[in-house]
């Protein structure tokens, strides 16, 4: 594991030396420098804005959307009466003149100076007066090759609108700055309310004009005592402490920082890249991450963010961890490896209910999103799976967690949310290296008894019981289907279904209806498929809520059911409908046999999760072992502070009967 997360994080240093080339990527110059400095949050703060300035011309930075009816400026600047940099942030309506805006600007710096001057009188006791702010002349020009003179000033009666565009000169006192209209920017930077030790640790960050995995993100630690002196930051020979070569620019970016005060107190650079894994080490300290936005072109404002807490301990070896002992190699040609797993959605996690009647045993910050992921995360990379289908999955989750994390691993991923208003779904993952993605075939199971004609007779045989009617088409269940090809076999394709069934006790009709309706949509795509390629296999995973006794799993391994079919355990009101015919044309198997459970919660147990597989063109090469009921019973049921769901993770090796 520890080698899987430093290939998410390490940023290769002599890809960041050749990038030094670039003027707009100064940034990367701070991964050698800061690798034994300390600096205060605050100064910190200051560098990942102060940066741009090292650059050969100084940036400002306009957002200007055709949506919005305002533009947004940010720029740094040092008046000559202060020590520091000050960062300006401006929102001003298109619709106004430029002359208001550059006045606004003025004005603005004429307060920074006034509160400057007055913290320094009252920080220094000085009993002279504070001396006013020059008045400053700021003209924006367009851009030319030469001086100011030779270039075009804007009509300071111009609007907003147009007066701003992409590499004009704008002009305060002597200093020049370069107008960057919509570079990359960092709309969130977040870190987690819980952060521990040797589980996976990365920003919530949002981004616009790029995607913020384009970005650079640098991780620094607080220590806790700036007693000592700080170490040289670097040798006689002028070689950094890791070893990398200076260039010129990293030098006058090094006296920069010395001149700004920046380069002493408490903060240590540790990492960098959007992922890290805290180390043991790492425990009780606050950490600091700071995102440079980036694209091919062009920088745009850099963001800091704290951590809320400092690092904690981890809950010690989970039993997943045990399980990954069976998952350390990658698969061979051949062999791919599939995950099934219910990760228990935020949304039915974090509730007073939940928490006070579902999993009362289980403590409250081990239900927490922000502790729980950590623990899923790092439990599915570990399986070195090449399919990943995922239930329960939260939206907000997919984009921000599950589908960034994978991205790292080469994964690609899907996200398929349920119909109506409910706000998680199906995800299905895979290895780029083992699959390429060929197309995405989703329904939803009630709109699809209306939509198909093959369905008629269900229809008819609800129609004169309202109540089932209405239960089965208000279901919002989907039907995940994807299409991929083996990247090692062309022509060799596997169709992966991803589903979660209705969870209520005594809706064993319904589930039953529903997987009629998802095999007989199976059996369209399957057709289809097996017109374009050689050989055509296929896989059913999720979450069926059905036990192995029911009648949904009967019709799924048995290829029918009868109409008088006794559901197991007898439900008290069960309602039986005649004249629908249930049955497949598929042999399916169970990939991990019939485990004694996948969901154990306080007084009900009950193997719910399963990996469906064509027989006749896939088989069983290996069954990752369940944990142990020791280890699930070790904090009363599931979930708990090293289990993330109620659900295990279903995990098994596959490999084709016949290779292409």
């Amino acid at each position: 594991m520890q080698q899987i997360f430093r290939q998410l994080t390490c940023v290769q240093f002599h890809t960041c030396i050749s990038m030094c080339k670039s003027k707009s990527m100064v940034f990367v110059y701070v991964s050698p420098i800061f690798r034994n400095c300390r600096i205060s949050l605050f100064q910190l703060r200051k560098l990942c804005s102060s940066l741009t300035m090292a650059q050969s011309q100084p940036q400002l930075f306009v957002k200007s959307l055709e949506t919005d009816d305002h533009i947004y400026m940010s720029f740094m600047y040092k008046p000559d009466q202060l020590d520091t940099y000050r960062a300006f942030s401006l929102q001003r309506k298109k619709a106004e003149t430029l002359h208001a805006t550059l006045g606004r600007i003025s004005a603005n710096i004429s307060k920074a100076v006034e509160k400057g001057m007055k913290r320094k009188k009252k920080t220094s006791g000085a009993s002279n007066s504070i001396s006013c702010c020059t008045e400053l002349t700021i003209k924006l020009f367009a851009n030319a090759n030469g001086p100011l003179r030779n270039m075009t000033e804007i009509d300071e009666n111009t609007l907003n609108i147009d007066a701003w565009k992409d590499g004009y000169i704008l002009s305060i006192g002597d200093v020049v700055f370069n107008v960057q209209v919509n570079t990359p920017t960092v709309k969130t930077l977040k870190l987690p309310t819980n952060i521990m030790a040797g589980f996976p640790l990365y920003p919530r960050c949002e981004a616009e004009f790029s995607h913020f995995l384009d970005f650079k993100f640098f991780w620094f630690l607080q220590e806790k005592s700036s007693k000592s002196k700080t170490k040289p930051l670097f040798n006689d020979d002028s070689q950094s402490n890791v070893g990398i070569s200076l260039s010129g620019k990293t030098k006058e970016l090094l006296d920069m920082c010395y001149s700004l005060g920046i380069l002493n107190e408490s903060w240590r650079l540790i990492d960098c890249g959007w992922c890290t894994l805290p180390s043991n080490s790492a425990i009780g300290y606050n950490l600091a991450l700071a995102c440079i936005p980036i694209n091919e072109e062009r920088t745009g404002m850099p963001l800091v963010a704290e951590s809320p807490n400092p690092v904690s301990a981890g809950p010690g070896l989970c039993p997943f961890e045990e399980r990954h002992l069976s998952t350390i190699k990658m698969t061979t040609p051949g062999y791919f490896r599939v995950v099934s797993y219910n990760i228990l959605a935020d949304l039915y996690a974090n509730s007073d209910f939940t928490r006070e009647h579902l999993f009362p045993y289980c403590p409250a910050y081990a239900l927490d999103i922000d502790y729980r992921k950590q623990l899923f995360l790092k439990e599915i990379m570990g399986y070195n799976a090449d399919v990943i289908c995922l239930q329960e999955v939260d939206k907000k989750v997919f984009e921000f967690d599950l589908l960034p994390c994978l991205k790292q691993c080469k994964f690609e991923g899907v996200f398929s949310s349920k119909s109506g208003q409910v706000a998680e779904g199906e995800a299905l993952f895979f290895r780029k290296s083992k699959f390429r993605f060929v197309e995405q075939k989703d329904i939803f199971l009630s709109e699809q008894i209306e939509l198909n004609p093959s369905h008629t007779s269900i229809l008819e045989q609800i129609a004169s019981d309202e109540q089932l009617k209405e239960k089965l088409l208000s279901r919002t269940t989907v039907l995940q289907v994807v299409i991929l090809e083996s990247t090692e076999t062309p022509g060799q394709r596997l169709v992966v279904a991803n589903t979660h069934l209705y969870f209520h006790p005594e809706a064993a009709l319904i589930r039953r209806l529903q997987v009629q309706v998802a095999l007989t949509h199976l059996e369209s795509v399957m057709q289809k498929q097996k017109q374009q390629a050689g050989e055509v296999s296929i896989i059913f995973c999720g979450d069926f809520n059905s036990n192995p006794r029911s009648g949904a799993c009967h019709l799924l391994l048995n290829g029918h059911i009868s109409d008088d079919f006794q559901e197991y355990p007898p439900i008290e009101k069960e309602i039986k409908v005649g004249g629908i015919a249930f049955g497949h044309s598929f042999h399916l198997a169970s990939a991990c046999g019939i485990p004694r459970y996948t969901n154990y919660v306080q007084g009900f147990s009950e193997t719910l999760d399963y990996i469906f597989m064509d027989k006749e063109s896939l088989q069983v090469d290996q069954v990752i072992p369940h944990p142990s009921h020791e280890d699930v019973t070790l904090h009363t049921a599931l979930p708990s502070v090293v289990f993330p769901s109620d659900h295990i993770a279903q995990v098994c090796d596959l490999s084709w009967k016949n290779q292409l």
